[in-house]
C-alpha cells in the first residue's frame, strides 16, 4: 500500500496525468491495514525515533518533502521514517475548551500561587492544573500582576524606538556581543565593521545551534528584534553593558531590561518547579545542573573574566514585525494579536493570544521539555500568519523568552554512557541533522540556537 503513495497529498483527486495521492484513500487503505472502524480516528505523524516530538498533521508531509527538494539534489534526498499517530476523532473541529472550564487551557494559573515557597493545597492545585494543561496542549496560561504586566509594555514601545535608532546606523555600530568572544581576535571584519562570522568557539563543529549564540540587534526578511540574555555574575559579564554605559538614559533603559528578563526567567522556573513536583523529576539536578546560575553580576567583580560563557543560554527576544499587505516560552501577550497552535484531536489552529488580557503570559512547552519528559509533554506546533495593520505604529511586536539548558550538560544522565548527549549535541544532531527540512531559509531565517 504504501509504495502506492505519491506526493504531494491531496484533499481532492489530482487532475489526470498529475501526481498525488488523495488522503482520503491513503486515510481508508490505513484503516484497513489497522483495521479501525471509518471514521473513529484522526491520523498524524511523529519522526520514528523522536517519539517525544509533537505529532505533525499528516499533510505536513507535503512541507517536509518540499523543503528536502529544494535544499537537495534528487539522489541524496534521505528516506524518512514516520511513525504513525492515531488520535480519536470525537473532538474534530471542536472548539477548544474557554473560559473558566477545567480542561481549558485559556484558564489562567496565578503565577504567585504556583511560585509560592510554602508548600500549600493552593499551590498544588495550581501546580497540577498547570501541567496537566501542558500535558493536554502544549501550553497553558499564567497571569501575574499588573506592575508585572506593565514591564513587557513599557518595553515594547521603548525596544521599538530603539531598533529604528539602529537601523540609522552603519553595521558597525550596531550593538552585538557572542555568548562566547575567545576568538573573536581570529574574525574578519566586513567594511562596516561587523563581526562576518559567530565568534563561537564551536562554531565549527556545532555550526547550526552556535551560529545564534548572540546578544543585541538582529534582522531576519520578516523583522528587527532585540536579542538579550542574562549575564553570568561567575564570569565577571559587567551590566550594563558598555554599549549601554555612555548615558544615565540607556543605563536606566539596560537596568529595566534586566528586571523584565529576571521577571520571565523566574516565571519560566516556577513552571519548571511545578513539572518537577507534578512529574517527580529531580528538581535539584535540573536547576543545578541544567540551568544557568541566576546570580546578579556585581559592578565590582574581581577576578579574570572568562570570555568563553558571557551570558547564559536562556534567551529573551522581543520583536518587531514588519507590515504586510494581505496575502513563539514564556511570552507576555504580544501587541497585535497573532500567535496561533496546532491542536491534532480537533484538526484546527487555535488563537492562543485571542481572548488574553495584558496580565496573561503564554508558556509552551520546548522540545528540550519533549525530551526531559519522554513525551509526556511535547512542545506544540505553533505559527504566527501575516498580519495586516493600518499603520507603522501598531506593527506586532512579541517577547518570546525561551528558558534553556545549558550547553554542555548532559540532557540523559541515566542513560549507558556511550548514549548520554549534551543539549548542545540534542539541538544539533538530532534537531537539525534529523530534520534536513528544517534548514535555515534565507527568505525566513530564525536564528537556530539551544
Amino acid at each position: 500500500m504504501t509504495q502506492q503513495i505519491q506526493l504531494p497529498l491531496v484533499y481532492e483527486s489530482p487532475p489526470p496525468g498529475t501526481l498525488g495521492t488523495t488522503l482520503i484513500d491513503l486515510e481508508m487503505g490505513l484503516r484497513e491495514a489497522l483495521q479501525l472502524p471509518a471514521g473513529s480516528s484522526v491520523f498524524a505523524v511523529v519522526p520514528a525515533d523522536e517519539l517525544y516530538s509533537p505529532p505533525y498533521p499528516l499533510v505536513m508531509i507535503n512541507i517536509v518533502a518540499a523543503r528536502l527538494y529544494a535544499f537537495m539534489e534528487t539522489d541524496r534526498v534521505p528516506v524518512l521514517h514516520f511513525a504513525l499517530v492515531v488520535r480519536d476523532m470525537a473532538m474534530l473541529k471542536q472548539p477548544l475548551p474557554s473560559g473558566d472550564a477545567y480542561e481549558s487551557p485559556f484558564f489562567a494559573v496565578d503565577a504567585a500561587t504556583l511560585a509560592n515557597s510554602t508548600n500549600s493545597i493552593a499551590r498544588t492545585l495550581a501546580r497540577r492544573r498547570f501541567v496537566q494543561t501542558m500535558q493536554n496542549f502544549g501550553f497553558a496560561r499564567v497571569s501575574v500582576t499588573p506592575e508585572q504586566a506593565n514591564l513587557p509594555k513599557v518595553a515594547f514601545e521603548r525596544v521599538r524606538r530603539w531598533l529604528v535608532e539602529q537601523l540609522k546606523l552603519p553595521k558597525g555600530k550596531r550593538w552585538i556581543d557572542y555568548v562566547d568572544v575567545t576568538n573573536r581576535g581570529e574574525k574578519q571584519e566586513d567594511d562596516g565593521g561587523a563581526v562576518s562570522e559567530s565568534a563561537d568557539s564551536l562554531d565549527k563543529t556545532h555550526p547550526v545551534v552556535s551560529s545564534g549564540r548572540r546578544v543585541g540587534f538582529s534582522l531576519d526578511s520578516n523583522r528587527e528584534y532585540m536579542q538579550l540574555r542574562l549575564p553570568i555574575a561567575a564570569s565577571g559579564t559587567p551590566w550594563p553593558p558598555g554599549y549601554f554605559q555612555d548615558s544615565e538614559q540607556n543605563v536606566e533603559f539596560a537596568n529595566d531590561l534586566l528586571t523584565l528578563l529576571e521577571l520571565l526567567d523566574d516565571i519560566a522556573r516556577d513552571c519548571m518547579k511545578a513539572v518537577c513536583e507534578v512529574l517527580n523529576i529531580d528538581e535539584r539536578w535540573l536547576f543545578e545542573e541544567l540551568l544557568d546560575d541566576r546570580t546578579r553580576p556585581k559592578a565590582d567583580f574581581q577576578g579574570t573574566r572568562d570570555t568563553s560563557y558571557q551570558y547564559g543560554a536562556s534567551v529573551l527576544r522581543i520583536y518587531n514585525y514588519r507590515n504586510k499587505d494581505p496575502a513563539a516560552n514564556v511570552s507576555p501577550l504580544a501587541s497585535v494579536p497573532g500567535l496561533q497552535i496546532w491542536n491534532l484531536e480537533r484538526m484546527l489552529w487555535a488563537d492562543v493570544e485571542e481572548s488574553a488580557t495584558a496580565l496573561d503570559f503564554s508558556v509552551f512547552a520546548g522540545e528540550t521539555l519533549g525530551l526531559l519528559t519522554h513525551g509526556v509533554i511535547s512542545a506544540p506546533l505553533h505559527r504566527v500568519p501575516p498580519i495586516c495593520v493600518a499603520g507603522e505604529a501598531k506593527r506586532r511586536m512579541s517577547m518570546p523568552y525561551f528558558l534553556r539548558v545549558k550547553p554542555n550538560a548532559c540532557v540523559n544522565p541515566k542513560a549507558p554512557p556511550i548514549e548520554q548527549i549534551t543539549c548542545r549535541d540534542f539541538m544539533e544532531d538530532m534537531l537539525f541533522k534529523k530534520r534536513p527540512w528544517r534548514r535555515e531559509d534565507r527568505n525566513n531565517s530564525v536564528p537556530p540556537d539551544y
